[in-house]
């Protein structure tokens, strides 16, 4: 087991002082280095590596990302198979999507009552419809890179001044879509669906935009000066239209439907955000069989209410005698 001695973990000084602008230009200059240096190789498929019993490394495995072991963990059937990898962008967007089906039909407590099953129903609908618009055709096929899918605060060690010394937990990293590569949602000190419009999202913005900045910069430091800079325009150019929340929310499934009507929905039309006719109409396409999906999830959410009740203990009053 390797120790790390040089450096803390950026978790520790984060709240406290990322609203230093020198340190927080150390970190953001630093992790522009990284994604940078992981990004030269271009790598032929969306996947995992894997190390087989003669020690060759292979591109061989699906690209297991913690949120896909994190479903298979809580007994959900995710239908990618450890040997499957995948060649176009849309192909894997709209399995990762199948996991939200299976979420929606094999955890028990997914749905809580009628609205919140055709609101997750209806985003989901959604989310497989608008795709095409998300994803630059001209990048179906590539590049793929190497990518950190768990690089938080938690597993990133700096010094003092921020400057990173070394990361963590590198086992989820994983060859993905280039367009997949954004600035950290964390940079907010939120949550990745704690950002609805308003004051929390503009301070966001403005954090992303200095990150970009630097990206620009150290991308600049890499390639030929008469070469476009490649990795920053795209990086923009999905914050700008938004498919960073798309990306995200196709990989969050408890987090889907929250930043697909913050984020996504408004952008097509905002009206439909607070009105529950879109989502009674809409929900109605995820499947055959909407109206008994709903209605098994919330029998089962009231036998266990009822259970739960039944064998709770009572309690008992017990008085002094006089």
């Amino acid at each position: 087991m390797s120790y790390v001695t040089d450096g803390a973990m950026l978790s520790r000084s984060w709240e406290a002082q990322r609203h230093d602008s020198d340190k927080r230009s150390n970190l953001f200059h630093g992790l522009a280095r990284i994604m940078l240096s992981l990004g030269k190789p271009r790598l032929p498929r969306i996947g995992s590596f894997t190390l087989d019993n003669s020690g060759i490394i292979s591109l061989t495995n699906r690209p297991l990302t913690l949120r896909l072991q994190a479903l298979e963990n809580e007994g959900i059937n995710t239908d990618m198979s450890s040997d499957y990898t995948y060649s176009a962008v849309d192909q894997y967007l709209l399995d990762f999507l199948n996991c939200h089906n299976n979420r929606i039909y094999q955890q028990p407590n997914s749905v809580h009552h009628q609205d919140d099953g055709r609101q997750q129903l209806a985003a989901l609908t959604m989310m497989r419809a608008i795709l095409p618009h998300f994803v630059d055709r001209n990048l179906r096929h590539g590049p793929f890179i190497f990518t950190l899918t768990d690089m938080h605060q938690s597993n990133i060690f700096v010094d003092d001044q921020w400057n990173i010394t070394s990361l963590i937990d590198l086992e989820w990293a994983s060859s993905l879509p280039v367009e997949l590569q954004g600035p950290p949602y964390w940079l907010s000190g939120k949550s990745l669906d704690g950002m609805p419009p308003g004051k929390h999202l503009e301070d966001f913005g403005q954090m992303v935009e200095e990150f970009m900045k630097a990206f620009e910069v150290e991308e600049a430091l890499v390639v030929d000066k008469a070469q476009p800079l490649f990795y920053s325009a795209l990086m923009r150019k999905c914050w700008e239209t938004g498919s960073f929340w798309y990306f995200h929310a196709v990989g969050s499934p408890k987090g889907m439907y929250t930043l697909f009507n913050d984020h996504i929905q408004r952008t097509f039309c905002a009206e439909h955000c607070d009105t529950t006719l879109f989502d009674g109409v809409v929900s109605s396409y995820w499947a055959h069989d909407v109206d008994p999906v709903i209605e098994k999830k919330l029998k089962r959410m009231a036998i266990k209410s009822n259970c739960g009740m039944r064998y709770s203990p009572t309690p008992i009053l017990l008085i002094a005698p006089r």
